[in-house]
């Protein structure tokens, strides 16, 4: 699980700065959308080791008052953030909206096109052997349903 969270941060990380190279194209230097653009993936990469690290706790204990804390938490961290970042200047609330999207379209980058079309590598998250137990319908089969 490390190796998927730290390949989606690298991601991340690279698409934050595919971004900043793009505002300077579109809106020229600008030092508060590369201040709100790096609070905004800092936040988002937090949010998303809070969200594997609660995840893993689920797994594990089968609690899930975890993942419930950690998801009023990753909300608290964007809310607070992203109200910091408006607050300085339009342009760093932007900065900070493109980065909380870094780390989605690093999932999209990495899972859904260098897996899928370029197949360097095998792809993590398809790597199960034999039938899965969840694709076999008649496990789920109520008889009472009347559906």
């Amino acid at each position: 699980m490390t190796k998927f969270r730290n390949e989606i941060i690298v991601y991340a990380c690279i698409m934050a700065l595919v971004a900043e190279i793009v505002s300077l194209f579109v809106i020229g230097p600008d030092p508060f959308f590369v201040l709100g653009l790096v609070i905004g993936t800092a936040v988002t990469i937090l949010g998303f080791i809070i969200l594997v690290k609660t995840g893993q706790m689920l797994m594990d204990d089968k609690k899930k008052k975890p993942v419930v804390l950690g998801y009023v938490l990753r909300i608290f961290l964007y809310g607070i953030s992203f109200l910091f970042c408006i607050k300085l200047s339009l342009r760093a609330g932007a900065g900070c909206g493109c980065g909380f999207i870094t780390v989605h379209f690093g999932i999209l980058l990495l899972y859904g096109i260098v897996y899928r079309f370029i197949k360097k590598k095998k792809n993590p998250l398809n790597d199960w052997i034999g039938p899965k137990e969840w694709n076999d319908l008649s496990v789920y089969d109520d008889e009472d349903d009347d559906w």
